[in-house]
């Protein structure tokens, strides 16, 4: 171990507190994705069996918050369409066509309702949005994937009588509305001819579970980094003493010779 007491120098001390963090932020990292792969894995999971649709009030109950475990789960919701607050969400992107979703307010027995995207119509290239099915008038009844509000990002604006936004955010539309908003909106999974249903969600799980491999890879590599970086110094300082010896010894012989004899 003396031959790397140069490791304690201040340097090198810094250099290993680098390493140390470095590292401590590759773990961090590589735990984070393992945890959104588990995540996706189990969404993928809901998804995949979701075979019968559970009753709305029993799956997201009035004035209570989302719960993880039925986000894209099947419910069923029965109330009654509000037209005159429709909502078009602008620059929306299904089965990699652009275009528009169409989002309508279902109002319930007990006066809350629920966002239901009644399905997506394709932009013809116009800028304007392209004629689609008028919800149908009193009670319906809709069966839906339970998705999450989306972050609030940019604004709401009235055009033509209906309500246009970027966002399916409770934050940017319930101000709008006058009646309150389920935790959750759903997508209705056989919507009127006219319509596209959106997309089945499908989340690339193993994505994350690569990544979280290579974090722990980029972990690992910093100890033997570090290993290796040491041999090499101790390497050098062995190279520089081994040549400064032989510069030595000539001196150590002129004084043996300049010494009297007897």
């Amino acid at each position: 171990m003396q031959r790397y007491r140069f490791v304690l120098a201040p340097r090198w001390l810094l250099l290993s507190l680098a390493g140390l963090v470095v590292m401590v932020v590759c773990v961090l990292l590589s735990q984070w994705q393992w945890g959104r792969a588990v995540e996706r894995a189990a969404a993928n999971e809901v998804i995949e069996h979701s075979r019968e649709s559970a009753p709305l009030d029993a799956t997201l109950p009035a004035g209570e918050g989302l719960d993880a475990d039925v986000r894209w789960t099947l419910v069923e919701a029965t109330g009654v369409y509000d037209t005159e607050h429709e909502i078009v969400l602008r620059a929306q992107t299904n089965s990699s066509l652009n275009g528009f979703e169409i989002v309508t307010p279902l109002v319930l027995a007990d006066g809350t309702a629920i966002l239901v995207d009644r399905g997506f119509v394709a932009s013809e290239n116009t800028g304007s949005v392209p004629d689609y099915p008028a919800a149908p008038e009193g009670e319906v009844t809709v069966t839906g994937r339970v998705y999450e509000y989306e972050e609030a990002s940019g604004g709401v604006s009235e055009v033509d009588g209906h309500l246009e936004s970027r966002r399916l955010s409770v934050d940017l539309l319930g101000p709008h509305l006058d009646y309150e908003l389920r935790s959750a909106w759903i997508a209705d999974v056989e919507p009127a001819e006219g319509f596209t249903a959106l997309e089945t969600p499908s989340f690339k799980d193993w994505q994350n579970y690569s990544y979280a491999v290579q974090w722990a890879l980029f972990a690992a590599m910093v100890p033997v980094g570090w290993v290796v970086l040491a041999r090499r110094e101790r390497r050098d300082l062995d190279e520089a003493e081994s040549e400064a010896a032989p510069d030595e010894a000539p001196e150590a012989a002129e004084s043996e010779d300049a010494s009297p004899r007897t």
